[in-house]
């Protein structure tokens, strides 16, 4: 594992911009749906993780995903 210098943090984010946008063009996914799955790897790598769901859906969501 990389030390967390200012480059690997760099690295990190473009590489998950990347990711994302590669979703969105692939699959059609905008950015709720996108979000959702970046929180659900945070669940797969730390269970316990105290995430809110109303910081992701400020407004219920229309078409079921809960």
């Amino acid at each position: 594992m990389q030390e967390w210098t200012d480059d690997f943090i760099t690295n990190a984010q473009q590489d998950l911009v990347a990711m994302v946008k590669d979703w969105k063009y692939d699959y059609g996914a905008d950015d709720r749906h996108c979000s959702a799955m970046l929180l659900w790897m945070v669940l797969k790598l730390h269970p316990d993780a105290d995430i809110d769901q109303s910081f992701l859906w400020p407004d219920p969501p229309s078409d079921g995903l809960t």
